[in-house]
């Protein structure tokens, strides 16, 4: 099979996108398995985390500075050290882009639909962006369920196979 450079692009596009989407679930889960109120430097990460769980909208009144100034601050790392070593690239950059929005798109999961944008509607409802019904059914029961909150497609995967309760089992064993 000839790949076009265009489909090249864009399928990596598109993995970077789950992998960004992985990333920020997996942060996502450790935020709530381990981040607890009164830890050295994550104090205020775990308090918004768990008041988050509890009134699942108080975090809409974060702008998008507020709840992403810690991931641009990652990411400007990130694109730093690929500069410094010569290996930066547009997938890098695309990434960072994407993991940066990783909470403003979480926010829109939370809005009302007369509170997004047009754009932002389309998106869900063609199932690009998470909406809000995949994303609820980590705010229901034990919240210990879909971490990902960028897209529909990591989810389903990883709760049927186990992944995170896999990955809670493995730390327990390796820490014992």
């Amino acid at each position: 099979m000839n790949w076009s450079v265009e489909m090249l692009i864009a399928i990596k596009a598109i993995l970077l996108t789950l992998l960004a989407d992985f990333v920020s679930g997996f942060i996502h889960w450790l935020e709530d398995v381990y981040a607890k109120p009164g830890m050295r430097f994550i104090h205020q990460i775990a308090v918004d985390n768990q008041l988050h769980h509890t009134r699942p909208r108080e975090f809409l009144k974060k702008n998008w500075w507020q709840s992403s100034w810690d991931i641009v601050l990652a990411c400007a790392v990130l694109i730093a050290t690929a500069w410094w070593f010569n290996v930066l690239s547009w997938e890098i950059v695309l990434f960072s882009v994407l993991i940066t929005n990783a909470n403003q798109i979480h926010k829109w999961s939370h809005q009302n639909h007369s509170e997004k944008h047009a754009i932002v509607k389309w998106l869900q409802t063609m199932h690009i962006l998470q909406g809000p019904r995949q994303h609820g059914k980590h705010h229901s029961g034990e919240k210990n369920t879909h971490y990902c909150v960028m897209t529909n497609m990591l989810n389903p995967l990883l709760e049927r196979i186990r992944f995170w309760r896999g990955l809670e089992n493995l730390l327990s064993f390796t820490l014992a």
